[in-house]
């Protein structure tokens, strides 16, 4: 392997008489005054200077990306260069000796002592050339590389000028000055063409041969040999040459040209081979920049990849009966950031083999009802144990009034914040949410990464139960932001410089959270009880070890997602079907929550997951059995005793002596007069002409009535905090 050395022949022989010796060597002194004349041409300056064999090398470009898992694997490889097929760069020592020998006997016997030109070699060739003869031949290795790498040495008309040929001795001199024999060896059996589109050895071994160049046989480098000088010429020249060469190489080991020419042409009526493309994850080539290098290696396990791929068709498989044809996992690293599995779609049994469902935009359902309760405790507004109406509601919109309802179309009353969340409560969440300022939790899942939730008024208090559209890329991230203390960085598909590299500060991070707020929400999504009263104590969703987990379902039954967190990574499941029909009977515990759960399974077969530390700013009643923000622990409602010490309630909506009239063109139970005030509390209630009417937790729509009322505002005691005069005529 590597450079060898071989003995060489004389190859110039007399065959002419005394009288032709002459003439010869008359005409060689004519040569050799040209040739001097060449070599004063040598000196002049040039234009432009050759590249370092390090830049030839940085800036090869295979015809193929390749990307490697975490460990090396070959994960996926794409063709991206149609007017050649290359493939990596291949090292001398990585080449068979047979075939490096063979190269040399034929195309350069004096490579290893000449500096670029084979002086004598020129002169026959230009004794051609003067007897008006095509000039060819005499050109070194050195010479034919410095023709791959310089476009004006290229060779137009099947021919090199003599322009060009002075200019190519010229800079093979200079080439020979920079590199090292090694260097040019190297570059020259990765840049030239054999046949076809092949280029450079690695391309030609294993299109032609199914094999890697250091296994290459004789045979083999006689072939590869004859097909850099002729790359296209016929098949019985191509048989000619070879034997030609063969004979010449082996000498006395020579037995005949049969068997070499039987395999020439087995090998060139064959299609060139190349093994198919490995295809493990084939929409990572888009996600990553195309400024990549050819060989770049990403933070994927290629056996993790895998695994799930394998247990996510296997789950869906009996699904498909109730309208679920595809899903989609991710999986990252909590504290690098870095994605360890992207399984974009089903792979081979995906009717959409080429749509990457990790960043198809679909509803949230409730997966972003962990975010508004976050907002409700980093404002100060709820704890864990303030006290939600599950009851019926209407709430106005911009085109008539919004109501609510659980997935179970039943209701629970009054319940707390752990409950309605871990439960998955619908009317709580809109309640929760009603009292966020929107502008100010949108800029919150703007800072989470999720980028199209522009507009306030267009989502409404639907926003709670996940009417906005998002990926499972900024969701899966998201709650990773959950579980890194509300610590917000970006996703990682590249290694930073070692896979194991720590990393104390990930670049960009933002504090989106109180630590305080996320381990309390920590808390709740990992609460086997909170979650009892829509899921029972024991589900899908249970782990043997610590994890917080939440579901959802959007409206119509069309996505079904499952995202949650260990203390060591964040998995995020969707599964749907891609025509955007609805699923029938399929809700998170049973669709994607199987999932999620096999997932997290794999994951930690050897990896504990330990629960969060409880944070300098959080403390934990034993008498409450819950967890509070310091300073918090008296909001056991939906505003807040101190808010409402601030803010004396008013009753803004009607105003004082309203007048309404009844409008004839809308019907008469359809009428609706909106009953607002500035704070509202879960033991308030409405009180019309000395009649509860409905609590004070939230705004309230009164059917309308002729007459005149009085509508008060009463806490739990019937005090009477505010009151209003209005008339129905």
């Amino acid at each position: 392997m590597g450079r060898t050395s071989f003995s060489r022949k004389t190859i110039w022989k007399s065959h002419h008489s005394r009288t032709n010796h002459r003439v010869k060597r008359v005409s060689l002194m004519r040569c050799s005054l040209v040739f001097l004349l060449l070599v004063f041409t040598l000196g002049l300056p040039c234009q432009s200077a050759l590249p370092t064999f390090a830049f030839v090398k940085d800036n090869f470009a295979p015809s193929d990306l390749k990307y490697y898992d975490r460990e090396g694997k070959v994960l996926q490889a794409k063709r991206v260069r149609y007017d050649y097929r290359s493939l990596s760069w291949v090292s001398l020592q990585e080449i068979s000796s047979d075939f490096v020998k063979t190269i040399l006997f034929s195309e350069d016997k004096k490579f290893f002592q000449h500096s670029g030109v084979d002086s004598l070699a020129f002169v026959g060739s230009l004794f051609s050339s003067l007897r008006g003869e095509p000039l060819r031949g005499g050109s070194t290795i050195t010479m034919q590389l410095v023709g791959l790498l310089d476009p004006e040495l290229h060779i137009k008309n099947n021919r090199r000028t003599l322009t060009q040929k002075i200019k190519q001795i010229q800079r093979a001199i200079e080439l020979e000055e920079t590199w090292t024999k090694e260097e040019i060896l190297t570059a020259y059996l990765n840049l030239v063409y054999f046949r076809s589109e092949l280029r450079g050895i690695g391309a030609a071994s294993m299109g032609l041969f199914n094999k890697e160049p250091f296994l290459l046989t004789p045979n083999e480098s006689y072939l590869l040999t004859v097909l850099i000088r002729s790359p296209q010429a016929p098949m019985n020249r191509i048989v000619q040459r070879g034997c030609s060469l063969k004979k010449q190489f082996e000498e006395d080991r020579f037995q005949s040209c049969q068997e070499f020419d039987l395999f020439v042409k087995q090998t060139l009526f064959r299609t060139p081979i190349f093994i198919s493309k490995p295809s493990f994850a084939p929409h990572l080539i888009d996600l990553l920049s195309k400024d990549q290098p050819y060989e770049t290696q990403t933070t994927i396990s290629l056996s993790l990849q895998t695994k799930i791929l394998s247990l996510m068709q296997e789950n869906l498989k009996p699904l498909e009966s109730q309208n679920v044809d595809d899903g989609a996992v991710l999986v990252i690293h909590n504290r690098t950031g870095y994605v360890l599995a992207y399984v974009a779609n089903q792979g081979k049994k995906s009717k959409v083999q080429s749509m990457d469902l990790i960043q198809a935009r679909r509803q949230a359902g409730s997966t972003l009802k962990p975010f508004v309760y976050a907002q409700g405790f980093e404002e100060k507004k709820l704890n864990p144990l303030s006290m939600l109406n599950d009851a019926p509601i209407d709430l106005p919109v911009f085109r008539g009034i919004y109501r609510p309802l659980n997935y179970s179309k039943g209701y629970q009353g009054k319940v707390t914040v752990t409950q309605s969340l871990g439960s998955s409560l619908n009317i709580p969440a809109v309640r929760a949410l009603s009292y966020l300022d929107m502008g100010k939790f949108l800029n919150t899942l703007s800072k989470l990464g999720f980028k199209e939730l522009a507009y306030p008024e267009f989502y409404g208090p639907s926003l709670a139960l996940g009417s906005a559209d998002i990926t499972l890329w900024e969701l899966t991230n998201a709650y990773r932001t959950l579980a890194n203390g509300g610590k917000f960085t970006k996703v990682n598909l590249l290694p930073s410089n070692s896979l194991n590299t720590e990393i104390e500060r990930p670049e960009g991070e933002i504090q989106v959270y109180r630590e305080s707020v996320t381990f309390l929400i920590q808390k709740i999504l990992s609460d086997r009880e909170a979650r009892a009263l829509s899921f029972g104590w024991e589900s899908n969703l249970s782990t043997p070890f610590y994890t917080a987990v939440k579901t959802g379902t959007s409206q119509d039954m069309r996505d079904n997602w499952c995202v949650g967190f260990s203390s060591e990574f964040t998995v995020g499941v969707w599964i749907g079907n891609t025509k955007g029909e609805p699923m029938r009977d399929v809700t998170g515990v049973s669709g994607a929550g199987p999932i999620w759960r096999e997932v997290m399974e794999v994951l930690h077969q050897d990896i504990p997951s330990n629960p969060p530390t409880m944070p300098s700013g959080v403390i934990y009643d034993s008498n409450k059995q819950a967890y509070f923000e310091i300073g918090m622990e008296e909001l056991a409602d939906e505003r807040g005793s101190k808010h409402r010490e601030k803010v004396p309630p008013k009753i803004l909506v009607p105003a004082d002596e309203t007048i309404y009239a009844f409008d004839p063109d809308i019907p008469v139970n359809h009428q609706k007069i909106y009953f607002k005030a500035n704070v509202y509390h879960a033991n308030w209630n409405w009180v019309l002409n000395q009649k509860v009417i409905g609590d004070a937790s939230i705004p309230f729509f009164w059917t309308v009535e002729k007459g005149i009322f009085i509508l008060e505002l009463q806490d739990q005691t019937g005090k009477v905090l505010d009151k209003t005069n209005f008339e129905v005529r």
